[in-house]
């Protein structure tokens, strides 16, 4: 199982493509938020228009799912048939049907493609092209759900945002690759504190920590976060736009 990072900026970075991933593995691709900077990303690295299997949207905030009227729209053009399964919670299913409706009129009654919309709860298990997928809580403005995907017995994480409460922690515990939101270090009502994220990874038997959605001046003077990478007992990196993980 491998992530490309297509982005892994904060929701107003200037520079940095919105926070998302694409993730294969040996029977799926799946890709992980779409904010409004990602479907160029997509377009770039995705080039058979049925590829992408599953769409995983954590949270219904615009750095995160309003690029999917974008996506979805493109992958009509481009002439995908296959179902296309879309996971996120019931609230933000219906944001996606809503901003797509919003974005291109009438466009999804034109579809030559089905979109399976399939509810993220925690405590369930969603079950779709040999990867299973559960979801746990984060602290954050909105309500977020991180993802544990298990796939051939390797095991992924995605945090969205907000700092991990103890049913999000349950799901990072013994990971293969955990890629999580790292916006400061100070404790926040609604971001995770990089060093307790680190701390985590840690104590709970994470193979690969990835930080990701730093808070921009941070991130451009990140002195503090090498210092704190250098001082873990984990292995932890601070991933480009690009890079395969793990």
């Amino acid at each position: 199982m491998q992530a490309l990072v297509a982005g892994c900026g904060e929701a107003f970075d200037q520079e940095l493509f919105n926070t998302s991933m694409l993730v294969r593995t040996a029977t799926a691709t799946v890709l992980l938020d779409c904010g409004y900077s990602i479907p160029p990303r997509i377009w770039q690295a995705v080039s058979d228009a049925n590829e992408i299997d599953v769409v995983y949207i954590s949270h219904a905030h615009a750095d995160h799912f309003f690029g999917m009227p974008a996506l979805l729209g493109r992958l009509w053009e481009d002439g995908r048939t296959k179902p296309l399964t879309i996971i996120s919670q019931p609230a933000v299913l219906g944001d996606i049907r809503a901003a797509l409706e919003l974005g291109y009129r009438g466009l999804a009654e034109r579809f030559r493609y089905d979109m399976k919309f399939t509810a993220a709860i925690q405590g369930q298990v969603v079950e779709a092209h040999a990867c299973r997928f559960s979801f746990g809580e984060t602290r954050h403005s909105v309500p977020n759900l991180a993802v544990r995907i298990e796939a051939a017995g390797k095991v992924l994480c995605y945090s969205g945002d907000g700092m991990f409460l103890d049913a999000s922690r349950k799901l990072y515990a013994g990971a293969d690759l955990v890629i999580h939101e790292a916006y400061f270090f100070e404790q926040s009502p609604i971001h995770a504190d990089i060093g307790a994220v680190i701390e985590m990874a840690e104590q709970d038997g994470v193979r690969q920590l990835a930080l990701v959605h730093v808070q921009r001046d941070l991130r451009r003077r990140p002195a503090r976060i090498h210092d704190a990478i250098a001082r873990s007992r984990a292995r932890v990196t601070m991933p480009d736009p690009g890079t395969i993980l793990p």
